[in-house]
């Protein structure tokens, strides 16, 4: 007999695992957990396209970076035998894939017959050992579903970001070892807030191998830097400079030493002496 479990979708992005390649089981139960559990539309540019519920509109090259595989062509194989098997349907629009979930709702509905009592109940009820006391609250039942929904990194980045970006992120900070929790998204997707473009800041974020970003960060990027005077160039110069004012010193030094005689009226070209020290001749 089959049986199920509840599991959070916020496990693919938690902080505890280790980014590492999806399995296909891992991959299919993505897929899963991604789907609109309500029909809901996407815009694609000048584009509005209606997704069911069990339906995921992605591209493939989002599916490869969530799952971290190695090309697309693998996730196009995949979404082949997922179709084989009659597990999913899937469609091509506006260049990305809408993956229609077999028998979604018959598994995700909370209604389903495998939760309403049944023939067989009374008898598993009796040899089932349960230690626990019995529930008569039938409000108990629904605290899950009242309850509001804890806040993932995921779903803080997309109030800024759109799908496209989001991920990302996400896989570029686990590739870092620094997954984000979810306050740290929420964080993340503050700074981003006050960015012009924050899906352009998040592509700069992924360029320059930051792990957040802000304003300033990418106004002093955008800056045009000034190549650097190497050290050999000012070494030069400086030696230069040196010799110049070895040579005005030397200069200034002889002009100091003549004497220029010059009879007034005469045409005759003036006569220079020089001073010599008697030491330059003696032996």
């Amino acid at each position: 007999m089959s049986r199920w479990i509840r599991v959070q979708t916020s496990i693919f992005d938690h902080e505890v695992f280790a980014a590492e390649p999806f399995t296909e089981r891992e991959a299919w139960l993505w897929l899963i957990s991604r789907a609109a559990w309500k029909d809901t539309v996407h815009r694609v540019g000048a584009s509005v396209v209606t997704v069911k519920a069990g339906s995921v509109f992605i591209a493939i090259r989002e599916m490869q970076v969530a799952w971290r595989w190695a090309s697309t062509r693998r996730v196009h194989r995949f979404l082949e035998l997922l179709s084989s098997q009659n597990m999913i349907e899937t469609s091509s629009e506006t260049g990305k894939t809408c993956v229609t979930i077999s028998n979604y709702a018959k598994y995700q509905n909370a209604e389903t017959a495998s939760e309403t009592p049944h023939a067989g109940a009374p008898k598993q009820k009796q040899n089932t050992k349960d230690t626990s006391p019995p529930d008569t609250n039938p409000s108990s039942h629904r605290s899950e579903e009242r309850a509001p929904a804890k806040p993932t990194p995921r779903a803080e980045l997309l109030a800024v970001l759109d799908e496209d970006h989001a991920e990302p992120v996400l896989v570029h900070r686990q590739r870092l070892r620094k997954p984000l929790t979810a306050r740290a998204a929420q964080m993340l997707a503050k700074d981003l807030s006050r960015c012009p473009d924050p899906n352009a800041a998040a592509d700069e974020m992924l360029v320059a191998g930051w792990l957040s970003v802000k304003p300033e960060w990418l106004e002093n990027r955008r800056q045009p830097r000034s190549p650097p005077t190497s050290k050999r160039e000012r070494s030069i110069l400086d030696v230069i400079d040196e010799r110049l004012e070895q040579q005005n010193a030397k200069a200034s030094f002889f002009d100091e030493q003549r004497t220029i005689e010059h009879e007034s009226g005469s045409s005759a070209a003036p006569v220079i002496h020089r001073a010599t020290h008697a030491s330059r001749y003696r032996p």
